[in-house]
């Protein structure tokens, strides 16, 4: 995902639709796989703790971070011809209304969506199994890709996390069965040999195929990714720590690419895109576990308190 919009910013993708169609077929159920994650640690609150606990974990990165977004992009903006400080308010507003994240930051939409389907799974649970609460999100899901409203995206995008999340919930143990994986496997060949479906979570959108087995293939995929993450191999190569600071990641990605395309664009302006590629690429390697690590440190700080 972090790749991804690093070829973005590096302008990898321009003219290049099968190469960027080829990408997304591999990392199509990352988004999901996040929204799974949450779905497997989730432990129930009542409701005014877990409206504290993750106001706290996730709307205050997410309102720091967009900020920090909105700061590098005026500053890489303003200088430009036809920049005026009230369009680039109006354009964020609007970005954050209808999309839930700032045009600066865009990927942090997730947060903001994460925060409401935990909210909707917790009061759900009082009443209801986890199995009907990921049904409950999996039709309204699809109930609003059909609809024609102009509604904001997070309307869509908050409900086919709650179908996550509350299949994470169901499955946190029993997916690591044999039969479980056997019918994972076969679900994902299945889906992806007579459709292959391919949706934007963010924008809740659908480029191709059927949004309806976009949800069980994205949720099979996910499920043979945390197989092969125990296998001992990998367990070696200690992939566990990346998927640990997975959030920390994700909210600094975007702005540690941001200010990377700065520099190199005032330094290197005629770098072509696949130099830029690998630019952003080493940036971010040596960058994020750096900001990770300081970010760590005090929000621990922040939470003591």
């Amino acid at each position: 995902m972090v790749f991804g919009h690093i070829t973005q910013h590096a302008g990898l993708w321009q003219g290049q639709q099968t190469l960027y169609s080829f990408w997304c077929s591999l990392i199509f159920f990352m988004m999901p796989w996040f929204f799974f994650k949450a779905g497997m640690f989730f432990r129930e609150k009542p409701t005014l703790v877990e409206i504290k606990a993750s106001a706290k974990r996730l709307l205050i990165p997410f309102v720091l971070f967009s900020l920090c977004g909105a700061c590098l992009e005026y500053a890489a903006k303003m200088s430009h011809e036809g920049f005026t400080t009230a369009g680039f308010i109006r354009d964020n507003l609007h970005a954050l209304l209808m999309g839930g994240a700032l045009e600066s930051n865009p990927p942090l939409w997730f947060l903001f969506s994460l925060f409401f389907a935990r909210i909707i799974f917790n009061i759900l649970f009082k009443k209801l199994p986890d199995y009907i609460i990921a049904i409950i999100g999996l039709v309204v899901a699809c109930v609003l890709m059909q609809v024609s409203l102009n509604l904001p995206h997070y309307f869509g995008n908050v409900f086919a996390g709650l179908f996550f999340l509350a299949a994470a919930h169901f499955l946190k143990d029993k997916q690591f069965k044999f039969p479980i994986l056997i019918a994972a496997i076969v679900t994902f060949i299945a889906v992806y040999a007579v459709d292959f479906p391919q949706v934007d979570m963010h924008l809740h959108k659908i480029f191709s195929g059927t949004y309806l087995l976009w949800l069980p293939a994205s949720l099979a995929g996910i499920v043979i990714l945390d197989h092969i993450a125990r296998i001992r191999l990998v367990e070696k190569i200690r992939l566990q720590v990346i998927g640990k600071d997975s959030m920390t990641y994700y909210v600094l990605h975007w702005l540690v690419i941001v200010c990377a395309s700065i520099v190199v664009k005032r330094i290197w302006p005629e770098a072509s895109p696949e130099l830029k590629v690998a630019l952003y690429t080493i940036a971010c390697v040596i960058t994020l576990p750096l900001a990770s690590s300081i970010y760590k440190r005090a929000s621990k700080r922040f939470h003591k308190e």
